[in-house]
């Protein structure tokens, strides 16, 4: 029993459960047993074949298993490497973590010529996850807002469907609007925005 205390036991290496990109050059990533991590991809876009992650569109086609986070054409960070490289997350960094669904400036109209934007975004963590609303003007003379839902209040509020295809993302519709589970539908969500690179 002694030796057997003394023995060197390899470390299991990290399993990575879920990955979340932002708008900020960042990825969310759950690790099994470890909780939410943030990884800031400035630790590698400035060098190598990384340096297209530069492009937040780019840096959000991602795709991911338990060992890795993969970029098409570009390559791959193992857990091992993104457990090392990222720092726990608060519940409000968690809260925080914007990802945009759908953005789009429908200009001119009644309301303005030149800048009308229609908006929705995801903060999969936060309580109401879902935030859509409109940019009227723009600058110094900003106009329009936002509002924010959990699932039940989006899918209770007649206008969601709408603002969607306003924003540009009428695909995310029916993943919304079929959903049984809330956690489970924003996973889908997140992975779709991921499969279309972010636009």
């Amino acid at each position: 029993m002694d030796l057997l205390r003394r023995l060197p036991f390899p470390r299991r290496p990290p399993v990575i459960r879920r990955v979340v990109p932002d708008e900020q050059w960042r990825l969310a990533i759950e690790f099994a047993g470890d909780g939410f991590r943030l990884f800031r991809a400035e630790r590698v876009y400035r060098q190598g074949p990384f340096s297209a992650l530069a492009r937040p569109d780019v840096l959000k086609a991602l795709t991911y298993d338990e060992a890795a986070v993969r970029w098409a054409g570009i390559g791959a960070l193992e857990a091992a490497f993104l457990r090392r490289e990222s720092s726990p997350m608060t519940q409000a960094e968690l809260d925080h973590h914007l990802l945009r669904v759908g953005y789009c400036n429908r200009a001119p109209t009644p309301q303005h010529p030149t800048h009308h934007v229609y908006g929705v975004y995801l903060c999969p963590f936060a309580s109401r996850p879902f935030s859509v609303g409109e940019s009227i003007g723009g600058g110094h003379g900003e106009m329009g807002g936002s509002r924010s839902f959990d699932l039940a209040g989006l899918r209770a509020w007649p206008e969601w469907e709408a603002q969607f295809e306003l924003a540009g993302c009428g695909w995310a519709v029916p993943i919304v609007r079929d959903g049984d589970d809330a956690a489970s539908m924003i996973d889908r969500l997140v992975r779709a925005i991921c499969a279309r690179g972010g636009m």
